[in-house]
């Protein structure tokens, strides 16, 4: 089957916390590296210019006869130019999707390293990051790629390469498996599995993991985390099944009352509502313990609220009384009428 939107790799979109439930997702850290394909050597030491996955029309070298493919792709189907040692430690037949990585911060001295025609010695100090391995019939699937850096129509690509199904497709958490097995035969220092952490499976307890995750690469200086959904399977097309996630900016605010939770939440606490700025809104996220209401003794006592309905003062949450201040995560961008864009409950301050 064509896929009518298909890239050359799998590529992520946005994570959004309203839109996505990431309980169980796998979890790693978002590289600051250049996306590389390994094709298992099919291509290795063959005309580049004959290769039918080549972006020919973006890599004016790719139209000289003499250029050699080495079996390693950029994300545009760009030949990527590796010396000889470093093409011996990659393992023939099996297909990777990873990055070229030197370390935090560091993309631009890696991008003046991998774009040369001729490789230095410099490529000592590159790492393959691996974190997928995609089947043959996934990677050669028809379909038309249509962006500003690649342009291509692929039909019937599998049987014109004269293929044997070398990897058969896997669900992301056999990857895992799979990863971890084989790579105990590589070469360490140059090439290895991206680390995966698996997340809660309850959607409230993976988002407060995975906001201490981001903390600790945002600290260290990394760029974010990417989630994967443990059952999906590689294709080479922009999924929902791969998210990235942006560091997000937090702030204080603080706590003006609470709104009653809805469907499984009826009876607790579903929002708080909080002030920053200026502006009024509502963050969630929290546990369910974090949710109990209690009676505020000092006031008459009312029935609960219908739900999504403003808690009466007559109850009170003892984590987070009405005064107190919160710290709030969010995504960094401002709504049309200046408030936070996904904010969501991170911790108390410190």
């Amino acid at each position: 089957m064509a896929l009518p939107k298909r890239e050359f790799v799998q590529l992520a979109h946005t994570y959004k916390p309203a839109k996505h439930g990431i309980g169980g997702y796998y979890a790693s850290e978002k590289l600051d590296g250049m996306r590389c394909y390994w094709d298992g050597g099919l291509s290795l030491n063959q005309h580049a210019i004959n290769i039918p996955f080549a972006n020919t029309a973006k890599d004016y070298r790719l139209k000289n006869a003499d250029v050699m493919a080495t079996g390693l792709w950029s994300r545009s189907g760009k030949v990527v130019r590796a010396p000889g040692w470093f093409l011996d430690k990659l393992p023939f037949g099996i297909p990777l999707d990873g990055e070229l990585y030197l370390g935090p911060g560091r993309f631009q001295e890696l991008v003046s390293i991998v774009k040369r025609h001729d490789a230095d010695a410099r490529w000592a100090m590159v790492k393959f990051k691996i974190f997928d391995v995609p089947s043959d019939t996934r990677m050669f699937q028809d379909g038309y790629i249509h962006t500003n850096i690649f342009k291509a129509r692929y039909t019937n690509l599998y049987p014109d390469l004269r293929l044997t199904p070398r990897q058969r497709p896997r669900p992301f958490d056999q990857v895992v498996s799979f990863l971890d097995k084989v790579s105990k035969d590589w070469d360490t220092d140059l090439l290895s599995p991206v680390w995966q952490q698996r997340l809660p499976m309850q959607t409230e307890e993976a988002e407060r993991v995975l906001q201490e995750m981001m903390y600790e690469i945002v600290e260290k200086g990394g760029e974010g985390a990417i989630l994967r959904k443990p059952e999906s399977i590689w294709e080479p097309k922009r999924s929902h099944n791969l998210l990235k996630v942006k560091p997000w900016a937090d702030a204080e605010a603080k706590v003006l009352g609470y709104v009653w939770g809805k469907g499984k939440l009826e009876g607790l606490m579903g929002a708080l509502i909080v002030e920053w700025a200026g502006k009024k809104f509502e963050i969630s996220g929290f546990t369910n313990a974090e949710r109990e209401l209690n009676p505020d003794f000092n006031k008459l006592q009312v029935p609960n609220g219908s739900p999504g309905s403003v808690v009466a003062d007559s109850r009170i949450n003892l984590l987070f009384p009405r005064g107190s201040m919160v710290t709030f995560q969010w995504c960094g961008h401002l709504t049309d009428d200046g408030k936070p864009k996904e904010a969501r409950y991170y911790r108390k301050p410190s």
